[in-house]
């Protein structure tokens, strides 16, 4: 077991939660709200693979970091795009 890993994924699977919820409170847009519970799932998979020293599980934790970034792409440009339309 990785213990600075699994804290890591831990914390970071609280924080993200705790984030979730706020943007959700803001009544954000539906991919901000995906993307960030694919997030907290990326953390809460790491702290598990990383706790049961699942070793071939991490080509899925790489699949699921790829995604995740694009998505955080998608949901960077529709807003800047929003923030565009806005200001015009």
């Amino acid at each position: 077991m990785n213990s600075p890993l699994v804290a890591l994924g831990v914390v970071c699977f609280v924080a993200q939660i705790v984030t979730l919820y706020g943007r959700y409170i803001q009544d954000k847009s539906r991919i901000v709200l995906i993307t960030d519970a694919g997030y907290a799932l990326f953390w809460a998979y790491l702290a598990l693979v990383e706790f049961f020293e699942l070793h071939f599980a991490t080509i899925g934790i790489a699949v699921l970091l790829a995604i995740l970034l694009l998505l955080t792409v998608v949901s960077f440009r529709r807003q800047r795009r929003d923030n565009q339309t806005q200001f015009v």
